[in-house]
C-alpha cells in the first residue's frame, strides 16, 4: 500500500518564505505553559514585533507563535495569513514580491488563485 502524498498549500509556503526573514528566539517552557512562558519572555525580554518564539515543551515537543503587532499567534496561523500582518507586508516589499515566491506556483496545485492576484490585507 502506498503512502499518501500530503498537499502542499501554496500559501502556507509563501508565508514560511516570509516568516524565514524574522528573527527568532528559542526558549524552555520551565513551570509554565507554552504561551505562558512565550507572552513571559516577550515581556521581560522587551521582544519587539515581528519575532517567532520557538518554545520547547520537553525533548519531543515544541510549540510555535509568531509575535506580531496585534498579540501572539500560532506560527501556523502566521504562515498560513501572512498577508494580514503589516510587518510581514514590509518585509515582501523590501525584499520583493518576485524574489520572494519565485517557482511557488509549480510546486502546488490548490484551489489559490496566482500569486500576483491577492492583495495585502492590514489588520
Amino acid at each position: 500500500m502506498s503512502k499518501k502524498r500530503k498537499r502542499i498549500s501554496r500559501r502556507r509556503l509563501a508565508g514560511q518564505r516570509v516568516l524565514a526573514h524574522v528573527p527568532t528566539h528559542n526558549l524552555e517552557t520551565g513551570e509554565h505553559k507554552p504561551v505562558t512562558a512565550a507572552r513571559r519572555f516577550i515581556a521581560e525580554g522587551g521582544i519587539v514585533a515581528p519575532a517567532l518564539l520557538n518554545v520547547r515543551r520537553n525533548e519531543h515537543t515544541t510549540d510555535r507563535f509568531f509575535w506580531g503587532e496585534k498579540g501572539l499567534f500560532s506560527a501556523q496561523y502566521a504562515e498560513e495569513n501572512h498577508f494580514l500582518f503589516p510587518s510581514l507586508r514590509a518585509i515582501v516589499d523590501r525584499i520583493g514580491e518576485e524574489t520572494l515566491f519565485a517557482g511557488l506556483e509549480a510546486l502546488a496545485a490548490d484551489d489559490w488563485e496566482e500569486m500576483e492576484e491577492y492583495e495585502y490585507a492590514f489588520v
